[in-house]
């Protein structure tokens, strides 16, 4: 009996538990300390226009969309897929729901068809990397140069000189209305958000994501439906791209046949930021890459506002990208968290 009690005391102590740490110190902290510092250097570069109400508001309509695409590719990425047809999606939803109004057809199932379509592009990708195990960023570059085509196809149809006019009062009232000098739009996708990082933080399913994402044979051994989560997580992100694509329809008030391009760089940059990563899945907080988009419209604001070029914010952003992925591998980011 004194055997194993002596065995017991060699054995090294435990960790202390210390929340206040380990929040301090996760990603969501470092790119919330990121923000700080953007502002303080908005304020000292541009003085108090910085965080006037008018120029807020631009920012806020500037970054609503694509955080409401992020906010949705982020499931992807937890549960270990990289969409990179997001960006297509949103052109070519875009493209078909301006085709539609032109078209004569009412906003709801102008919409409804947009967004199924954009569903069925997802569906399309998770039989091809949940069904037939094809790598995903090679199934996804497929599907985005293809509908790149089309979009560029559809476009040109029904358009002229590479834009198609699609105006509704409706549509562009609700995507421009203010709440309290902040754009509407931007407030709802502040909840999405919001809804979204409860989702994947407090809920079961959440847990299961990010299993999948993290450690896919041995959540399958748990018991947790790989395939199912997966092809779920693919369809929530190809339905982020297509409400987006409605969305800046309704901004604009018509369609660019280059709507969209590159999109899916800017987000998977904030998203990265955010502390996401494209590598490995489980890891990230729809929070963090709320964060990680306000970090980048606030640099390129003050560029903006400055007159400085916008190109330097390509080398922002790099820098960026370049400390997440130190941070991400200071914090051991070997595991899901």
């Amino acid at each position: 009996m004194s055997e194993i009690a002596t065995s017991r005391t060699d054995l090294p102590p435990a960790l202390p538990h210390r929340p206040l740490r380990d929040v301090m110190t996760g990603p969501v902290a470092s790119i919330g300390i990121t923000l700080i510092i953007v502002i303080v250097a908005g304020l000292t570069a541009v003085g108090p226009r910085f965080l006037s109400a008018s120029n807020v508001t631009i920012v806020g309509q500037f970054v609503a969309i694509p955080m409401l695409v992020g906010a949705c590719a982020g499931f992807a990425l937890l549960a270990g897929v990289v969409d990179l047809s997001i960006g297509s999606m949103v052109g070519v939803s875009a493209a078909i729901f301006g085709a539609l109004l032109l078209g004569g057809w009412d906003l709801a199932p102008a919409a409804a068809i947009a967004l199924a379509a954009c569903l069925a592009f997802g569906g399309i990708n998770a039989i091809a990397i949940v069904g037939f195990g094809a790598d995903p960023i090679a199934a996804t570059l497929g599907m985005l140069t293809g509908l790149r085509g089309a979009t560029y196809v559809i476009v040109e149809a029904n358009g002229q000189s590479g834009s198609l006019f699609a105006f509704n009062d409706t549509l562009f009232a609700f995507t421009n209305a203010l709440v309290w000098s902040l754009p509407l739009i931007f407030l709802l996708v502040l909840v999405v958000t919001a809804i979204a990082a409860i989702v994947v933080t407090r809920t079961r399913v959440g847990r299961h994501l990010r299993a999948v994402g993290g450690d896919p044979l041995a959540a399958s051994r748990a018991g947790i439906s790989v395939a199912g989560m997966r092809t779920a997580a693919l369809l929530i992100s190809a339905f982020g791209a297509g409400l987006g694509g409605i969305l800046f329809v309704g901004q604009l008030g018509s369609v660019s046949r280059n709507m969209g391009f590159g999109l899916e760089f800017q987000v998977y940059a904030a998203l990265m930021i955010g502390g996401y990563s494209i590598l490995r899945g489980g890891v990230g907080n729809p929070v963090g890459g709320a964060l990680g988009f306000l970090v980048i419209a606030g640099a390129a604001n003050i560029l903006d506002l400055r007159a400085i070029s916008p190109y330097y914010v390509n080398i922002i952003v790099g820098l960026l990208l370049l400390a997440a992925v130190l941070l991400d591998r200071f914090r051991g980011g070997d595991s899901y968290e």
